[in-house]
């Protein structure tokens, strides 16, 4: 506060009142960048008085860190070359602690119009900054799983698992020190603790070489911690706070504070992953935990796979003893990609002239020796052996020597644990001397004509590299009228792919050019793309050695594959996906509640003090100004609010996804088009931030009859490809816009557009061709937009493009619409009925402490019990079966699920299930979601609506625990 000065004005003194009034700080410096003028708030926010900071510079109280820019910026302001600065610096308190403010400044002028200093506002914004920390944090973790789980997937089976996945759980965590114990049995059967790997913060001394950190006896140094990971409980806490023997351990270390999660395997304890901190005394809070246990959950079933993988190869090693004596061909194929031979018997050189070695290093070597006609069974025989059952197979092969070998393949399936067939076991006897027997009668070059002229798929005979003889299949396929417009053609213009980059078989030993074998693409004469299984094979033909090559259309075949290659992906993040919303659900459902119960309380407490208070003067009317006590309700009003926006935020964000983790499931509902384009928007914006500018025009629409999964899947992929046609770093010169219109009559406009590198003239035409694409080889299958095409077009929609090379693309999706009047009521809404108040008992089960109290409290008006989990409130109501007038039960439970209690109670007190109202954080597994689908018991959904869950109580209390068992 500046000295006294003389009396001033009526109007000066209020603008000083008012100025010293503020929460925020007013401050004045002189042209030296000292203080002149600091109002009371100064003393609010740091502690430190104006009358001890007057004179003292500004610099003095800025960090460090940041102290060098803030001298640059000023002389900036004092010298008129900037009008007005605004931004977040660290300032330092009385105790030593920093906080964060910011700051706008501007100079200030005098009388002579010369700049007498700097004036301006500080305002405390350190909640702010710890809401935003929060928030990246939880990002933060999110990709450290995500990027640990593809290591898990990369990792070699003989590599050091821990190793590779450490670091970005170490990085996600802040932790010093990130390590892994194996539990193991000495000599004497005593349980030992030995590190195996550590990652370590840059800085950090490695503990992994430390002798003292072998052999540690569990019962000794680590009993307390043996006994709780022995439970599947953490050991967490600051060391200072832990027993003296773990102590001695510790310390030497230079640990402050510790994280330690149990490493099970087939339920045993494996060991354990420690989190340390040796840089400041922290602890670990529950959200950490759970992200962190989910991450040893995912190393745990690595370990587990792995066990299972060295079983099987020692079963292999038995079965190769026995194959390796038999005199017809044994052999084992791994159905899953990659897919490949994992073993096949010697007999195999004699057979068809390739040794195992062959095999093993060519997984498509019999699709490429394999008749044609014979490759639809081969392919049935290799991927879905249980459709066979124990019936014999006969396929033809081209042996090295290129005779023509008939082998009778009997195969089984192995399966996993889980019942999925992994692997074709097979036994194949070569019945080539009989076979040839039986087809020598039929062969002659006119039925080898007619054959040709009979098979659905295309074929060309070549001599010396051109086409001599072309089947009207291959005429249609490729898009000519006659065989003769092929006849003298080359075959090998027709064909996409680089021949030198295809692998082919070998050189025919006759010499003879121009085969052509393998999964190619085939041009047509209009320019379309299809992709076609081509085999090629020697043959006599009017008398001179040929070629006959059979191509098979299989453009459909992967075009499906593809999609179901994408939703097995999808599934598989799908899935992490709904675990974590689970898990975060729960939580945020007492949260919420706790923080809207609060927010409710403290409003009374402000009218009660309002209420309660006299004025400032006797004077009737007038203003009461407001005490300190009713200053803190305010601001602590405000910190409520904005922590009830952030929870709200995380719960929007949980939505999302649950959105995108559903089944890619068939049916229809009324879907906004909004909605599912702020889904899109969330899911891409690591996408876009660093290319483009993201700007959303959205118009009143009506909502669409679709499924929200499939459009939010066409819309993602229109947007990521928009942001990948951006090239990074010019965020602030490219733009991408998401537009909606009405169109009359009954339809809906999306557009997508950006301002990208546009599409070439010359591909506009075939954009939405399967297999067609723009990128390089290997950078996508140019199905994308040819799945999204076949989306919009199955919903009775229209998918068009426009685009500019240089300038940017625009996306145009048309939907029907539904019209107002059809639009029906959302689920869960619950029209409010007037329902006659009677105190009841009320049952919660669940295993969530949390939620427990939340729910205790917000129905306080009745009388309600808490069960821990599903087995102990089985035992309450088969006790008392009509004590209870409603059941609040939670869907997934470690102990005994909800539907399995709902079973329960069914087969014993027929009629009390119906008394069952289910709360669900996400029930995420298939099972869970078809009996909630199924059962017309009340739903909910974590967090939750207190008005709909105190109705649908009050409603079930009204008609009397006597119901349960009778008419309901």
């Amino acid at each position: 506060m500046s000295p006294a000065t003389p009396a001033s004005s009526p109007s000066e003194r209020l603008h000083r009142q008012i100025i010293e009034g503020l929460k925020e700080v007013v401050f004045q410096t002189d042209p030296h960048g000292r203080w002149v003028f600091l109002n009371p708030a100064w003393t609010a926010l740091t502690g430190f008085t104006p009358e001890e900071s007057l004179g003292r510079e500004l610099l003095e109280f800025i960090h460090l860190d940041e102290r060098q820019r803030h001298q640059e910026l000023f002389p900036a302001l004092l010298e008129r070359r900037q009008e007005h600065w605004r931004g977040e610096v660290r300032y330092r308190k009385r105790d030593g602690s920093y906080l964060w403010l910011e700051m706008q400044a501007r100079p200030l002028s005098g009388e002579d119009g010369g700049v007498q200093g700097l004036c301006g506002t500080l305002t405390d914004v350190s909640v702010r900054r710890q809401a935003t920390e929060a928030v990246a944090r939880r990002e933060r973790y999110l990709h450290a799983l995500v990027e640990m789980q593809r290591r898990l997937l990369a990792a070699q089976q003989d590599g050091n698992l821990y190793q590779e996945v450490l670091e970005p759980i170490g990085r996600a965590s802040g932790a010093s020190r990130v390590y892994f114990f194996e539990a193991h049995r000495g000599p004497a059967g005593q349980l030992l603790f030995s590190q195996r790997a550590e990652w370590c913060a840059p800085g950090v001394k490695s503990e992994l070489a430390n002798p003292q950190l072998q052999n540690v006896p569990a019962e000794l140094e680590l009993a307390r911690w043996s006994e709780l990971l022995g439970r599947g409980e953490v050991v967490s806490g600051l060391v200072k706070d832990f027993p003296p023997s773990e102590r001695a351990v510790l310390e030497p270390q230079g640990i402050l504070s510790v994280l330690v999660l149990p490493l099970r395997v087939d339920d045993t304890l494996a060991g354990f992953i420690g989190f340390d901190n040796c840089a400041e005394e922290r602890e670990w809070d529950r959200l950490e935990v759970d992200l962190l246990s989910a991450a040893v959950n995912a190393i745990s079933l690595e370990l587990e796979h792995r066990h299972s993988e060295s079983a099987l190869r020692e079963r292999e090693t038995r079965y190769r003893q026995l194959a390796e004596n038999a005199s017809d061909i044994q052999y084992r194929y791994r159905m899953e990609a990659p897919r490949a031979f994992l073993y096949v018997s010697r007999v195999v050189s004699d057979r068809l002239g390739y040794g195992p070695e062959e095999h093993y290093a060519e997984p498509e070597l019999w699709r490429q020796r394999v008749h044609p006609g014979d490759l639809p069974a081969l392919n049935q025989l290799l991927e879905t052996p249980q459709q066979l059952g124990s019936k014999p197979v006969v396929l033809r092969f081209t042996a090295r020597d290129g005779r023509t070998r008939w082998l009778e393949h009997t195969v089984a399936p192995v399966l996993d644990t889980s019942g999925r067939p992994v692997l074709v076991e097979g036994i194949a006897r070569d019945i080539t001397e009989r076979r040839e027997v039986e087809e020598a009668l039929k062969l002659s070059e006119a039925s080898f004509r007619i054959l040709l002229e009979g098979v659905p798929d295309a074929a060309a005979i070549q001599r010396d590299g051109r086409i001599v003889y072309a089947n009207m299949a291959l005429v249609s396929v490729l898009g000519f009228d006659r065989p003769d417009q092929l006849v003298g053609r080359v075959l090998a213009q027709f064909i996409e792919d680089d021949m030198e980059e295809v692998p082919g078989p070998p050189p025919d030993p006759s010499g003879i050019k121009g085969m052509i074998t393998g999964e190619r693409r085939l041009v047509r004469r209009d320019g379309k793309t299809r992709v076609a299984e081509i085999v090629s094979l020697p043959l006599l033909f009017d008398g001179a050695p040929a070629v006959v090559s059979i191509a098979r259309d299989v453009s459909e075949q992967r075009h499906l594959q593809a999609r179901l290659t994408l939703a097995d992906r999808l599934a598989s993040v799908g899935t992490l996906a709904k675990g974590i919303a689970h898990e975060i659900n729960n939580p945020l459902a007492f949260v919420i509640s706790n923080l809207s119960f609060l927010s409710e309380e403290m409003r009374r407490s402000q009218l009660a003090l309002e209420a309660s208070a006299p004025p400032a003067s006797g004077t009737p009317g007038a203003p009461r100004q407001r005490s300190r006590a009713e200053l803190d309700l305010v601001e602590w009003q405000e910190v409520l609010s904005e922590a009830y926006e952030g929870a709200e935020r995380v719960r929007q964000i949980v939505r999302q996804l649950k959105t995108f983790s559903r089944p890619d499931e068939e049916r229809l509902s009324p879907v906004d088009v909004h909605q599912v384009l702020e889904s899109v928007v969330l899911m891409a914006a690591n996408e876009i931030r660093h290319r483009a500018q993201l700007f959303k025009d959205f118009g009143p629409v009506p909502m669409v009859m679709a499924n929200e999964n499939r459009l939010s899947h066409v819309f993602l992929n229109l947007v990521v490809n928009a942001s990948q046609a951006i090239p990074e770093g010019q965020a602030h010169n490219n733009a991408i816009r998401l537009i909606t219109r009405r169109l009359d009559p009954g339809r809906v406009l999306i557009e997508v557009q950006d301002t990208g590198s546009g599409i070439p003239r010359e591909a506009l035409g075939r954009i939405f061709d399967p297999f067609f694409t723009t990128r390089k080889v290997g950078e996508g299958t140019g199905l994308g937009l040819s799945i999204c095409h076949g989306i919009i077009t199955n919903l009775g929609g229209e998918i068009t493009v426009e685009s500019e090379l240089g300038k940017g693309t625009t996306f145009r999706v048309v939907l029907p619409s539904l019209e107002p009047r059809t639009r029906p009521r959302p689920q869960g809404q619950l029209t409010p009925t007037p329902v006659a108040q009677r105190r009841g008992r009320v049952l919660v089960v669940d295993d969530e402490p949390g939620v427990g109290k939340v729910l205790r409290r917000i129905l306080k008006e009745h009388e309600v019990e808490v069960a821990a989990g599903g087995r102990q409130a089985l035992e309450r109501l088969q006790a008392e079966p009509d004590l209870f007038d409603a059941v609040l039960c939670d869907v997934m439970m470690p102990d005994l699920g909800g539907k399995d209690l709902y079973e329960a109670v069914r087969r014993s007190h027929s009629g009390l299930e119906r008394r069952f109202i289910f709360v669900s954080g996400g029930a995420f597994t298939a099972n869970a979601r078809e009996f909630l689908e199924t059962i017309p018991n009340p739903k909910l959904e974590k967090p939750f609506n207190e008005p709909a869950l105190r109705q649908i109580v009050q409603e079930l209390v009204s008609r009397g625990p006597a119901s349960s068992s009778s008419s309901l």
